[in-house]
């Protein structure tokens, strides 16, 4: 059978145009959905990215507990080994070695020494942090660095009998700087010395039968008010963090101690402001010891915690 070309055009023509009617709907929706969009566009909230401070700031809550413990460390300026405390918040630092002789019952009787260091990060080269003998703040006694603005370090004994601006203190303890331990920038700070006579049960630092001790620490961004060189100077809130750990003081002692302590350097003096220090002034504790935010210092176990 022959199929005649008249009897397809009629096929092929409404096809055709049936093809052309569809995509000029197409082509019409696509231009009215646009024409109506596109000018409220501007309306669509922008999600700008935020940064995250890594620890929490301006904050009465303690950001470390007494179940953070101290771990093993080397000194990489000293080669002694210590004890180190280590927030990974907020990346201070400190770390201690002692005698090897040293013991839990010594230390109750008898003042003892430690070579430590003090790392902290600045802001724009402004800050300040320090060590405690105690896990808390009342009557704490704890020493205290900053930078002075011109490429040094700033050390002073404080005693927290006012809590707002614990006062500058003296006695027979005393902070002499290691040769090549005092590193300062704009960004960080690190400061290694001997600490004569800072471990005393007087001013506050308990061991234990374990030879472990609940110690404190604090940090702040913002420099001293008033003159940086002066070790008096204003101490303000610790707003990036503070609070106890348990550092592992049976664990310390360093062979070798001896040789590096008879390189320190002399005495910092302090300010004619200084008082004498109370002895006895240190709190039974407030409580919060075994309290705060996980994740600051190392666990019980020793491992460090969100140290990302």
């Amino acid at each position: 059978m022959v199929l005649l070309p008249s009897l397809l055009t009629p096929s092929t023509s409404t096809s055709t145009s049936a093809t052309t009617t569809t995509t000029k709907s197409l082509l019409t929706l696509l231009t009215l959905t646009l024409t109506t969009t596109l000018p409220l566009l501007h309306l669509l909230p922008l999600t700008t990215p935020t940064t995250a401070f890594p620890f929490p700031q301006d904050s009465d809550d303690p950001t470390s507990s007494a179940s953070q413990f101290s771990s093993p460390s080397t000194d990489p300026l000293t080669g002694l080994t210590t004890q180190r405390f280590f927030g990974a918040r907020t990346q201070f630092t400190f770390a201690l070695a002692m005698p090897s002789t040293t013991s839990a019952s010594s230390i109750a009787t008898t003042p003892s020494s430690f070579i430590g260091t003090l790392s902290f990060p600045l802001v724009a080269g402004q800050g300040w942090g320090a060590m405690g003998l105690t896990g808390d703040m009342e009557g704490n006694f704890i020493l205290a660095v900053w930078p002075d603005g011109g490429g040094d370090v700033v050390a002073s004994f404080r005693q927290a009998t006012d809590e707002d601006n614990p006062p500058e203190v003296t006695g027979t303890f005393a902070v002499r700087p290691l040769p090549g331990g005092t590193s300062v920038n704009s960004t960080f700070l690190s400061y290694t010395f001997l600490c004569e006579n800072c471990l005393d049960a007087s001013l506050g630092v308990s061991v234990q039968a374990s030879g472990n001790a609940v110690m404190g620490w604090a940090l702040s961004e913002r420099s001293p008010r008033g003159d940086v060189r002066d070790p008096g100077a204003f101490l303000g809130f610790h707003e990036r963090g503070f609070g106890p750990f348990t550092a592992r003081l049976g664990d310390a002692g360093a062979v070798g101690f001896e040789g590096v302590a008879a390189t320190a350097g002399a005495p910092v003096q302090a300010s004619r402001g200084a008082v004498r220090a109370v002895a006895g002034a240190a709190g039974a504790g407030s409580g919060d010891e075994g309290e705060g935010e996980d994740g600051e210092g190392e666990s019980s176990d020793g491992e460090d915690e969100d140290d990302d």
